[in-house]
């Protein structure tokens, strides 16, 4: 494969090991690159080049892997995907998540009565003061999503795992929506409620807010997809000993989705 051109490749930054696996098992690796702490996979999807990463748990690791891979490989979009917590009740393991929109839902001042205000992105660009309760994702590559969408089917989400009595068993379902991110796991049924009320988000994870700020400082085109690897309405996460984690589901799901969504863009 020729040398990377500015421009000529797509970026995927991911968070964890769990999750890459699902897309690195699929594609080979033509070549993988150690950039200090770093290590960048360089990977054909259909008649793409991809550059992958694994950045790490968190919106600082998040940042830093993805302002390094904009600076080195300076890639045409940056894709994002893994697992999340739902904020909805009905959305359930194995759902698939669209994020039209991110948010970093601990941006918050805590006020002197107690109560919060939501102070969303503030940066800079060049000097100018960038502002916004959050930021949406790139308006092609939706497009191209919500077209696989109409014809792409999850795997189903395995009979030996967790599903709640209440509800009868479905194929994973595709939704739309707000994917909000901290460094935050959160359990509490009236905290989801809020989280949800203020944002309208579906889903909470710890990287993409973190991915979509780096992209739009660099005006490179961002999606995220998200699958749900837990509810806490319906049943609250080991999260001290991680025994009812689905490692082997993570990210599965919008790995396959993502790959299928490369594949369908033009080169």
């Amino acid at each position: 494969m020729s040398e990377v051109q500015p421009g000529d490749a797509i970026g995927l930054v991911v968070a964890m090991e769990a999750e890459l696996f699902h897309t690195l098992r699929s594609h080979l690796p033509v070549h993988t690159e150690q950039r200090d702490v770093w290590q960048f996979h360089h990977l054909e999807v259909g008649q793409h080049e991809v550059i992958a990463l694994r950045s790490g748990m968190g919106l600082i690791n998040a940042a830093a892997a993805t302002e390094r891979l904009i600076s080195e490989y300076r890639p045409r979009i940056v894709l994002n995907y893994g697992c999340s917590g739902a904020h909805r009740r009905e959305i359930m393991p194995g759902d698939l998540v669209i994020g039209r929109r991110v948010v970093h839902h601990s941006a918050l001042q805590i006020l002197a009565d107690g109560s919060e205000r939501y102070a969303g992105y503030n940066y800079d660009v060049a000097g100018e003061r960038m502002d916004s309760p959050e930021l949406a994702t790139d308006a092609a590559l939706l497009a191209a999503a919500e077209i696989l969408a109409a014809r792409f089917e999850p795997e189903p989400w395995p009979d030996q795992l967790f599903w709640p009595k209440s509800a009868p068993r479905r194929a994973p379902a595709i939704h739309r929506g707000v994917v909000a991110s901290a460094d935050v796991w959160t359990q509490h049924i009236e905290r989801l409620e809020l989280l949800h009320a203020r944002h309208a988000s579906l889903c909470e994870d710890m990287e993409a807010a973190a991915v979509a700020q780096i992209c739009a400082l660099h005006s490179v085109p961002f999606l995220t997809v998200k699958d749900i690897s837990n509810n806490e309405y319906l049943q609250a996460s080991d999260i001290e000993g991680f025994t009812d984690f689905p490692v082997e589901e993570i990210g599965k799901r919008a790995a396959a989705f993502i790959c299928q969504l490369i594949i369908d863009l033009p080169a």
